[in-house]
């Protein structure tokens, strides 16, 4: 939550409004005062919240001590320290340096891992943890430096300013209603349930939001493409296609996890086979991500035409829905009410987001295709029903619908005359 705070959107309102501008000259000056202003917000709500903790930590956890403040105060910085790295960041975006920017998190992510294990074998505990998440994200921010200096000046520029938060601030909320739709499940199954039981739904959830990881590698180069293709006379059929592709793409994970959660729940757990009656949980919420991807594809128009106001809208009706789905579906359902409630809940977004983004930039989506895919998807998810309870012919049974996906797609004429001559070119 202090992340969405900390950024106020600034993060997506660059981005957006840089395409808008034509000089080297005036972008680098709307990074500068970008990044300008986010250090200074950023400072002020860090020190804000230092001077608040003793009264912000027994709210967040229960406790009044010194120890409770260190923690609130470390979780803050991690967050102050990423206000310093998003520019530069999208610096490497936009420019299309996906290895560099790949290293750059690759190398943050390996450090938090080895300063985690090394803290915690040292007896830091939670503080370690923590500790480890500040240092690494504070060395990223450093390390980006030189992206920055080189892709930005110093300046403020209060139009570019307003354009960037105008952008951007609706977001914020849009941001804070995506957290709700995402942790609202087990506080209310915490309520009907014991916590062991949102215990094992809460590793179940995580295996099935596996999705995201396509969803988290796709984003930071479909926001750059999407925008680059603003002013182009095929940008929406161009759009369209890619769109296509994507959904494919997403679609395939979608189906490993899901036709192989409850081997890879097994294989995760194998010490506490408790875990393993979450089983079920796992193909339904990677439906859920399988349909945030659909919005993230279909509503690219209401950021074309920066339209973000409509963005809090269509989060405020997810996690209404959301919040009445569980509590309509938990007490009788339990886990499964509670996943099945977040793949609703995402159905009202991708519906919503889709809507309001073809009012405002219709893009003429390949419909046929896309329904090839999902069928094919529902067909080949259906096979492994036949499966026999052992675990290895079980799996070889899923390992041959898996491969067959993509058989099945091509013989329900996915592919476009000219694709094929491509397919047939490539092969040869």
């Amino acid at each position: 939550m202090a992340k969405v705070i900390f950024r106020m959107g600034l993060d997506a309102g660059y981005f957006r409004v840089y395409y808008d501008l034509t000089s080297d000259g005036e972008r680098r000056s709307l990074a500068g005062t970008v990044f300008g202003f986010a250090a200074a917000a950023g400072t002020v709500l860090f020190v804000a919240v230092a001077l608040g903790a003793p009264v912000i930590a027994p709210l967040l956890l229960g406790r009044s001590d010194a120890g409770g403040e260190r923690l609130l105060l470390l979780a803050t910085a991690d967050i102050y320290a990423g206000t310093f790295a998003f520019v530069p960041l999208n610096l490497l975006r936009i420019e299309g340096r996906a290895r560099t920017f790949a290293l750059f998190i690759g190398l943050r992510n390996l450090l938090n891992t080895l300063l985690k294990v090394v803290f915690v074998v040292q007896g830091r505990g939670v503080a370690g943890v923590l500790w480890s998440d500040v240092v690494a994200t504070a060395a990223l921010s450093i390390g980006l430096l030189p992206v920055l200096k080189r892709g930005a000046r110093p300046a403020f520029v209060p139009s570019q300013l307003r354009a960037a938060l105008a952008f951007g601030l609706p977001k914020a909320p849009h941001g804070f209603m995506i957290q709700m739709l995402n942790l609202l499940d087990r506080k209310l199954l915490a309520l009907y349930r014991p916590l062991s039981t949102v215990g094992i739904y809460d590793k179940s959830y995580a295996l099935g939001a596996g999705v995201k990881f396509a969803l988290s590698a796709f984003e930071p180069a479909w926001q750059p493409f999407v925008y680059g293709q603003i002013g182009k006379p095929d940008a929406a059929r161009t759009l369209a296609r890619v769109v296509t592709y994507a959904f494919g793409s997403f679609v395939a994970l979608g189906l490993v996890v899901a036709v192989l959660g409850r081997e890879l729940l097994m294989l995760l757990t194998f010490k506490n086979p408790a875990f393993w009656a979450g089983a079920p949980v796992v193909p339904i919420v990677a439906l859920a991500y399988l349909l945030h991807g659909v919005f993230l594809l279909t509503s690219i128009g209401i950021g074309i035409e920066k339209k973000t106001r409509y963005y809090p809208l269509v989060t405020a009706a997810a996690a209404g829905s959301n919040l009445g789905f569980n509590l309509l579906l938990i007490p009788r359902f339990g886990m499964l009410g509670a996943a099945w409630a977040t793949v609703l809940s995402y159905a009202v977004m991708a519906g919503l987001g889709y809507a309001l983004s073809q009012r405002v930039y219709p893009i003429p989506f390949e419909r046929g295709r896309l329904a090839r895919v999902a069928l094919t998807a529902l067909a080949t998810y259906a096979l492994p029903a036949l499966a026999p309870a052992a675990l290895l012919p079980g799996l070889a049974v899923k390992a041959v619908a898996l491969a067959a996906f993509p058989i099945l797609l091509l013989v329900s004429g996915f592919l476009r005359p000219d694709e094929r001559a491509w397919l047939r070119q490539r092969l040869h």
